[in-house]
C-alpha cells in the first residue's frame, strides 16, 4: 500500500501529550556496528537520541531535549537537537540522517528495500497504545567516525515514523521488535501490556511481514518476473503474533522467539535470536531496555531491534 507523502511531515496536535518521532535504526554486522538515531517533537519542543554500539559495547551516546520549535514544523529539517540532521530526499523512498557529538559522527543514507509495514489507527494495539505509524526496511550506507577511527557502513536497517498520545496509566509496558534480512524478508511487531496484566499472554499485539510476492498475488495478470529481477515484496499482517522472551537477572531481554502467522493455516515465520548489543536508559517514570538482536529465520540470518519501554516505581 502506497503512503501519502504528507505522512513524511512531522505531525502535531493541541494535546500536550501528543508526540511525533522518526527512528532510523541500522546494523552492519560485518563492521560490528549497530545504532539508532531518533528525532521527534512533543509539546512544542524537539528531542533527539543517538545510540551507537561498536563491537557490542556502547560507543556513542547523544541525548538532548526541550529545544523549542515553531508551532507547525514543515519537515524534520526544521528540528535541531542532539546534533541530528534528518532529511527526506524522496518521500517513502530515500532519506539521509547524520549526527555529530564530541566522541564521533554518523553520516548515513537510507533507501527503502521493501513496502511499508503500517500500524493503522483503528488496530487494537494502536487504540491501546495511542500511537500509529509505519516502518520501512532499508539499505543503509555511509560512514561513522569514532575518535580517529573511520568505519564504512553497508548494512541493513529500518526507518520508522510514529505519532500519537500514549496514556501510560493504561499501559504496563510496550515492546517494539523488528528484523531485517538483507531486503529479502523483514518484520515489525508492536506489543502492549495493559496496566495490571502480568505476562506476554495478556499483551495486545500487531505484527506484519514483508515477504516475496507469490504468483497468485500478482496484480493485473502480470507475468512472472524476469530471471534477473528480484521478486516483489508484499506486506502482510500476522494477526496473532507469539513472543517468547528470556531475561537476565536485571530483567533485560537476552533471548527471544517470535512466531508470525499469516493465518490459522500458516505459513508461519519463526525467528529466533539473541542480543548482541544493548543498554538500559532511565527516562523519568519509564525505563528503556534497548537491544540489537541477531535473528535466524527460514534459513536466513539477519539483525534487528528489540526494545522494551516499561513503567518503573
Amino acid at each position: 500500500m502506497a503512503l501519502d507523502p504528507e505522512l513524511e511531515r512531522p505531525r502535531t496536535a493541541d494535546d500536550p501529550t501528543f508526540s511525533d518521532a522518526v527512528t532510523c535504526a541500522f546494523a552492519d554486522p560485518a563492521a560490528g556496528v549497530h545504532g539508532t538515531v531518533r528525532i521527534g517533537v512533543a509539546g512544542g519542543a524537539a528531542s533527539g537520541l543517538v545510540l551507537l554500539f561498536a563491537g557490542g559495547a556502547p560507543a556513542l551516546t547523544i541525548a538532548e531535549g526541550g529545544i523549542p520549535v515553531g508551532p507547525d514544523p514543515e519537515s524534520y529539517e526544521d528540528l535541531s537537537t542532539a546534533g541530528i540532521d534528518h532529511a527526506v530526499v524522496e518521500p517513502h523512498r530515500r532519506w539521509t540522517v547524520s549526527a555529530a557529538g564530541d566522541e564521533g559522527t554518523i553520516d548515513l543514507e537510507l533507501e527503502a528495500v521493501g513496502p511499508p509495514l503500517r500500524l493503522a489507527a483503528d488496530h487494537p494495539a494502536a487504540r491501546l497504545g495511542g500511537m500509529e505509524g509505519y516502518e520501512q526496511p532499508c539499505r543503509v550506507r555511509g560512514t561513522i567516525r569514532l575518535g580517529d577511527r573511520r568505519i564504512a557502513i553497508d548494512g541493513v536497517g529500518q526507518r520508522g515514523h510514529q505519532w500519537g498520545a500514549p496514556d501510560w496509566s493504561e499501559i504496563e509496558l510496550a515492546r517494539t521488535i523488528t528484523g531485517w534480512f538483507d531486503g529479502a524478508v523483514s518484520f515489525a511487531l508492536s506489543a502492549l501490556r495493559p496496566a495490571g496484566a502480568a505476562s506476554h499472554a495478556d499483551e495486545v499485539a500487531w505484527a506484519a511481514v514483508a515477504r516475496p510476492e507469490r504468483p497468485a498475488e500478482r496484480e493485473n495478470g502480470a507475468g512472472p518476473p524476469a530471471e534477473d529481477d528480484a521478486p516483489a515484496l508484499r506486506a502482510v499482517e500476522a494477526p496473532e503474533p507469539r513472543i517468547s522472551t528470556t531475561t537476565d537477572a536485571e530483567g533485560r531481554h537476552t533471548l527471544a522467539t517470535v512466531e508470525l502467522w499469516e493465518s490459522d493455516e500458516g505459513p508461519v515465520w519463526t525467528a529466533t535470536g539473541e542480543a548482541v548489543a544493548g543498554t538500559t536508559m532511565e527516562l523519568g517514570r519509564l525505563r528503556l531496555d534497548t537491544a540489537f538482536f541477531r535473528w535466524r529465520l527460514a534459513g536466513r540470518e539477519g539483525v534487528g531491534r528489540y526494545d522494551v519501554l516499561r513503567k518503573v516505581g
